[in-house]
């Protein structure tokens, strides 16, 4: 069996019902999720500023290998009614959390850097940013349930006040 049928009947099993992102992370625990096995899956960006391959999905999960060559990061955004859980594969990532300030527009709330070999969450409503800063590649492998629908992107404008 190859590791894309793994993944298939791994998530095919799970239900409908709410997930939370610990039960995510149990059921990554149980995949091999080494470098190696998924590295003929790694894409490289196109359209987006990151190389970005699902791997499965129905509506009741997405499995998703995402790729941040140095210096690039993701467009601030959330998942959706969806919650999260990746393993960093390789890398070292920032993953930059926001709220939405009176207007609508992301301010920076936290960040937390993510090394390699770790899981971190993707918590219902988050918005949020991966950036990689490093000088090598970061790829990691992403769990949703559901699968994402009704994602949102959110502009990030940065007012510089001058005072003379």
């Amino acid at each position: 069996m190859n590791r894309i049928e793994t993944i298939e009947r791994i998530l095919s099993a799970l239900p409908l019902r709410r997930t939370s992102p610990k039960q995510l992370q149990a059921i990554m625990r149980g995949m091999d999720l080494s470098l190696e096995a998924l590295s003929p899956y790694i894409a490289e960006p196109e359209s987006l500023p990151y190389g970005r391959t699902s791997l499965y999905r129905t509506d009741a999960a997405e499995a998703v290998l995402i790729h941040l060559p140095p210096g690039t990061e993701t467009y601030i955004h959330d998942h959706g009614a969806s919650v999260g859980c990746a393993r960093l594969l390789e890398g070292t990532l920032t993953n930059r959390m926001f709220r939405l300030d009176g207007y609508g527009y992301p301010c920076l709330s936290g960040e937390v850097v993510i090394e390699e070999g770790s899981h971190y969450y993707a918590p219902k409503n988050q918005i949020h940013q991966l950036r990689n800063s490093g000088p090598q590649r970061a790829v990691a492998f992403h769990l949703y349930a559901p699968a994402p629908a009704g994602k949102s992107y959110f502009p990030y404008e940065q007012v510089l006040d001058y005072v003379i």
